[in-house]
């Protein structure tokens, strides 16, 4: 049963007791209330659920009130609303789904209840105007492409449960200047902070045990990065196109460099890669025209099976190896084309 109170369309849930909000035949525009309980033939009924795709394309919406008996807001529910400013969400709610918000380009801050424990994918992708946003409590995962291309954030609060960060989830926030990440997150998710040019700060907790690739390609304004000690290699393409990057600090632990990893990082003038390093993959160094020093401490020349850097590496850069090394060195596949090897001392 349907049935529509104050311009807003509910359809009766099977439990008899309680409604969802539907889609409207005539779109939802201005400023809309959504109420905790409406009334209908002398009963009263909890609005619990807001369906998906109910409030999608309402492009004169406004401002959205939610009220607190509403647990759920569907995949898509205000997916391109253009003109959405702000919204209130009740404190009664668990779960936004994927795109909820999506597209939402006026949508300027959000401050979500602590009992949301549930974000779906790409909700608040394309909100091009938010710049404040405050996660949950209770949140667990941030889901992948959660803020993809929220040019203008410049904030993010990210709760103390939080144990995974997602594929793209902040890519393209190129307004981002720093963010905290919890002591308890496991996993940065490939490409998590894609282009996110003015991150200049991260500190990566030592709970973290996997950083997959691409996670800070193009982070152009970050200075430092610190390899957290359960994660045992850089992935490809994990610090590429990070133009300030000055100190890498990579612990003991380090097994492998991925395709890519330092490309173009331009500003480095000295890397140390650890004893444990068994491989170095293609062009991990390459474009890093700044390169004076690589301090190589392996006692076998790790492995590579194709350039690991350009010309100019190769003949500007001073590599040093451990003691009564220089001669495996000269004669390891890539390793021979450094112009300039010394012992360390």
């Amino acid at each position: 049963m349907f049935f529509t109170i104050d311009n807003i369309t509910y359809m009766l849930n099977s439990d008899n007791s309680s409604v969802t909000v539907t889609k409207s035949l005539v779109p939802y525009c201005g400023d809309v209330i959504i109420p905790s309980t409406i009334e209908k033939g002398g009963v009263e009924y909890a609005v619990t659920d807001i369906l998906d795709e109910a409030f999608s394309e309402c492009t004169e919406l406004a401002s959205v009130v939610i009220g607190d008996n509403v647990e759920s807001v569907g995949i898509g529910a205000f997916e391109n609303c253009t003109k959405l400013t702000s919204v209130h969400f009740g404190k009664g709610l668990h779960v936004i789904g994927m795109s909820a918000f999506k597209g939402c380009i006026s949508l300027k801050e959000i401050a979500l209840p602590s009992d949301v424990i549930v974000i779906g994918k790409s909700a608040f992708a394309g909100c091009t105007s938010l710049v404040n946003a405050v996660l949950s409590l209770n949140l667990i995962n941030i889901e992948p492409s959660l803020f993809d291309g929220c040019s203008s954030l410049e904030k993010v609060e990210v709760g103390p449960m939080v144990e995974s960060v997602g594929e793209y989830a902040f890519c393209g926030c190129i307004s981002l200047g720093e963010i905290a990440l919890p002591d308890g997150v496991i996993s940065l998710e490939g490409w998590a902070f894609r282009d996110c040019s003015r991150l200049k700060n991260i500190t990566l907790p030592q709970s973290v045990q996997s950083i997959k690739k691409g996670v800070f390609w193009g982070c152009a304004s970050l200075e430092k990065f610190e390899l957290p000690v359960a994660v045992n290699m850089v992935d490809q393409g994990l610090l590429a196109n990070c133009t300030s990057l000055r100190e890498v600090l990579l612990h003991e632990g380090v097994l492998s460099i991925g395709y890519g990893a330092f490309y173009n990082c331009s500003a480095i003038e000295e890397l140390v890669l650890p004893s444990a390093v068994v491989s170095v993959g293609d062009q991990a160094f390459r474009s890093c025209k700044s390169l004076k020093k690589l301090r190589v401490l392996c006692e076998a020349a790790p492995m590579c099976s194709a350039d690991i850097a350009d010309t100019d590496v190769y003949s500007n850069a001073l590599l040093l190896v451990p003691a009564g090394l220089v001669g495996e060195y000269g004669f390891a596949r890539i390793w021979e084309k450094f112009g300039n090897v010394e012992e360390i001392n």
